[in-house]
């Protein structure tokens, strides 16, 4: 977009429901609903679904929900370019593996590292992955062949839909040095203060590892309620958060009338 060109727009912005308007896109800020916010004063950005719509939700300050329809991937692309942030030139290779499988049609990207308020961005023409700071797992330095070489990689580890996944960034060794220490001290920031016991950090590594909750009773040799408990403060902790909820139950005289029924029919 050029210097004095402006994008307008139609959209549909969220203030106690769902209303429609017009948007002003200019090489500098995005207008709608009578607000001006500059690129460079957004802390950042999410496509997300919210009210039942897809919404691209800008912070700044407070959120912001505005829906452009069949415009949405163009304009969430621009302005995740032009957001607020720590930005670095980098190659970049996201999913590398998810839960521990090499993901096969992963291809490596030239284009940006961004760090904003709450996330760490992927940024290249094709691609905008948006990697929130809390999912963020480890971060750490290794070597890995790179266009059939030996080459140090950073690998950043994160969680997205409860699968562990990591990424690889390539990039000059002073800035590799960098950004690691950086995203150390963000990850670092987010872990709890408190120290974990010996069961909670079985737990999580049972956990991470794919095994089951009545698998943890038994090879923990507690019951129900105490696996509860624990779980409670990991997740109040902000380790983990519950995905379903186990129902124990007991037969009525109804349902025990109908196991009789069914034990005669498999004597017969």
């Amino acid at each position: 977009m050029s210097e004095n060109k402006e994008l307008r727009i139609p959209v549909e912005y969220f203030d106690n429901g769902w209303k429609k308007g017009e948007a002003t896109i200019s090489k500098t800020a995005i207008s709608f609903a009578g607000l001006t916010i500059p690129f460079k004063e957004i802390q950042d950005l999410e496509k997300l679904n919210f009210e039942g719509k897809e919404a691209i939700r800008i912070k700044k300050d407070g959120n912001y929900y505005l829906h452009f329809g069949n415009r949405q991937d163009q304009i969430f692309r621009y302005l995740a370019f032009n957001l607020k942030s720590d930005r670095f030139a980098v190659y970049f290779l996201s999913p590398a593996t998810r839960g521990g499988v090499v993901v096969s049609d992963s291809k490596w990207d030239k284009g940006y590292l961004s760090i904003t308020d709450e996330a760490l961005w992927f940024l290249s023409t094709s691609r905008q992955i948006r990697i929130s700071i809390e999912n963020l797992g480890s971060v750490g330095k290794d070597v890995r062949t790179v266009g059939k070489k030996q080459r140090v990689v950073l690998v950043i580890t994160h969680v997205e839909n409860g699968e562990v996944i990591t990424s690889f960034v390539l990039c000059p060794e002073t800035t590799m040095d960098m950004l690691q220490e950086y995203i150390k001290n963000i990850i670092d920031r987010h872990k709890p203060n408190e120290d974990l016991s010996e069961i909670e950090e079985q737990i999580l590594t049972m956990v991470y590892t794919g095994v089951d909750s009545v698998s943890v009773e038994s090879i923990l040799g507690i019951t129900t309620e105490e696996l509860n408990k624990l779980y409670d403060r990991l997740v109040n902790l902000g380790l983990a958060r519950v995905v379903k909820i186990r129902k124990e139950i007991e037969l009525t005289p109804r349902g025990v009338a109908l196991v009789s029924d069914i034990m005669k029919k498999a004597a017969r």
